[in-house]
């Protein structure tokens, strides 16, 4: 049988990437085939080093932080502010059909790698650029990581909480692995359009825009008087909400026809005699009676354990579910069964359920391989010899700290 192939392969992208957001979209590329080659300075992205906040190791052997947005990439490491370095690098794009960047724009101006310098020579080249704010307006100049320019400045932080409630902080690259994604979808559909025409383009996404993309209920909604953050005690529906259980954990129903949900769940309870309740049974009137129903549908939840609530209630074919803890994704049936998460060992024998790209393809593979990052530039001879360049150049740059 014919081994089938990754749908990328034979596209090659070249990477000058840091932290998360920029780097996801190449590692998914990388999954689905593509030859990327991340381009880091003499001292690395500072991503390799982000993991000792987060209690992880964070070594060339192990640096499973690291690892999740740049597993199956090659790494070159180059001194830009060299001519030397800029030249390999110029090099480097001439042999690719993509070439992605978070860098700032006036640096890469500067550098001689902004868009209108390198189409001219290049100009069938996707030109893929990230910002934290756009490229327009007071703020365009502005830095911005996914904890303030996605989730502080979209107001998920504050209103997507309850009132009262201390913002939430959303686990470290959350929103740039959203704003990843987006930017990936835009990738591709200029590779289509490429591959049609025979033109290059720029591609540009932003956190802020993407936050605002993603968070587009509550933009529309509110601007015809929907309210946020929300009151825990008046939910608009009260059978799409959270409760706790018995047993302190807690779960999650998501019912669009209340009337029906509250039906089954009260002949649950043993209540039927509260079906024909005009206070309760439909959600015109629910919402007018909540301070007198809330504590009686809380009072029920708490009367058995968050899993056999679960059970009871999802067999009435009512969408509920366990609200989980992150720390039981890496064991979580669920996720093992369909790849979700996939072990990587490393030498120090510790063995990690590291998080993959939750894509599949009938008619290719995926890459199932996790390869390990290793250190800054580790890649570079291999890299810079396919472009031309000798053994003993290689060694002279490095000497001269062009090459790592």
């Amino acid at each position: 049988m014919e081994e089938r192939k990754l749908p990328l392969e034979g596209l090659k992208v070249i990477e000058l990437g840091t932290h998360f957001a920029v780097p996801s979209v190449t590692r998914m590329l990388a999954d689905w085939g593509a030859e990327v080659v991340k381009v880091e300075s003499i001292a690395g992205d500072a991503w390799r080093i982000v993991g000792r906040n987060q209690k992880c190791p964070i070594t060339d052997e192990e640096n499973p932080f690291f690892m999740v947005p740049n597993a199956n990439k090659k790494f070159v490491a180059l001194n830009l502010k060299e001519e030397q370095g800029k030249e390999a690098l110029i090099k480097l794009i001439g042999t690719a059909e993509i070439f992605i960047s978070n860098m700032r724009m006036p640096a890469l101006t500067k550098l001689g790698f902004d868009y209108q310098q390198l189409s001219k020579r290049y100009p069938e080249l996707i030109y893929v650029h990230f910002t934290g704010y756009g490229y327009k307006g007071p703020d365009a100049a502005k830095p911005g990581f996914d904890s303030v320019a996605f989730w502080a400045r979209s107001g998920a932080m504050l209103d997507w909480g309850t009132k009262g409630n201390f913002p939430f902080l959303a686990p470290t690259g959350a929103g740039d692995a959203m704003t990843g994604s987006i930017l990936c979808a835009g990738v591709l559909a200029a590779l289509i359009g490429k591959r049609e025409t025979g033109k290059g383009t720029f591609v540009s996404s932003s956190l802020m825009g993407s936050s605002i993309w993603y968070n587009n209920a509550a933009v529309v909604s509110t601007q015809y008087g929907n309210q946020f953050p929300k009151d825990k005690d008046h939910p608009a529906n009260p059978f799409g909400w959270q409760y706790e259980c018995a047993d302190g954990e807690w779960l999650m129903i998501g019912v669009v026809d209340y009337a029906d949900a509250y039906r089954k769940i009260f002949h649950l309870f043993g209540r039927d005699d509260m079906l024909e309740d005009e206070r309760f049974n439909t959600i015109t009137a629910v919402q007018q009676h909540m301070d007198e129903f809330m504590p009686v549908l809380r009072g029920y939840f708490k009367t058995k354990p968050r899993d056999e609530w679960v059970k009871l209630i999802g067999e009435l074919n009512i969408v509920i579910g366990k609200i989980g803890h992150i720390s039981e994704l890496a064991e979580d049936e669920q996720a093992v069964a369909n790849g979700f998460v996939r072990p990587v060992t490393f030498p120090s024998g510790k063995t990690v359920a590291m998080p993959a790209v939750p894509v599949e393809f009938s008619a290719y593979d995926t890459a199932s391989r996790y390869e390990k990052t290793g250190a800054v530039g580790r890649d570079t001879d291999e890299v810079l010899s396919q472009i031309g360049y000798t053994g003993a150049q290689v060694g002279e740059m490095r000497k001269q700290g062009i090459v790592k």
